[in-house]
């Protein structure tokens, strides 16, 4: 049986059938995103597949930095809960970043500041630490806060 799907398939004689089959990455291929009620799933350039479940998201970090492979760009990072292993690392110029961007804007308490700063620092060229604009369970900032520049809660220690 076997001999006769390689006549039908000749492409593939004398290739083990488990070999991993290499893909090459186009660097102008976009990350893209797809949205669903229960989660986000991001699919990137290389063929591999990220996802989250919104019920087990835990925090929406964005990141800009100098040092590959973030370099260039500001990008999004939802962290799941730690026992459920999900994730999602996506650029900001990924397809359908905008609605992935509407939909962590919607959740209560997003920081809307420390994303636009983020995405200022981006724009010019700076690397700075990782800010967290989302937390399951925290309590918005109250709009009167005496720091203005949205860098409270930017530490490096934290993320």
């Amino acid at each position: 049986m076997i001999g006769w799907l390689r006549r039908l398939f000749p492409g593939n004689a004398g290739t083990p059938h488990n070999a991993p089959m290499k893909r090459h990455v186009d660097p102008a291929e976009p990350f893209v995103i797809n949205l669903y009620d229960d989660r986000v799933v991001v699919h990137r350039p290389d063929g591999q597949r990220e996802e989250v479940m919104w019920d087990t998201l835990e925090r929406v970090v964005v990141r800009v930095s100098n040092a590959a492979p973030w370099a260039g760009k500001a990008w999004l990072i939802l962290v799941g809960a730690p026992d459920s292993g999900q994730g999602c690392v996506t650029p900001m110029d990924a397809a359908n970043y905008g609605e992935l961007l509407a939909r962590v804007q919607a959740l209560p308490g997003f920081n809307q500041q420390k994303l636009d700063n983020a995405l200022r620092d981006a724009t010019a060229g700076k690397s700075r630490s990782d800010a967290i604009c989302w937390k399951r369970g925290a309590q918005p900032e109250p709009a009167s806060d005496a720091n203005t520049d949205g860098s409270a809660g930017d530490d490096p220690g934290r993320a």
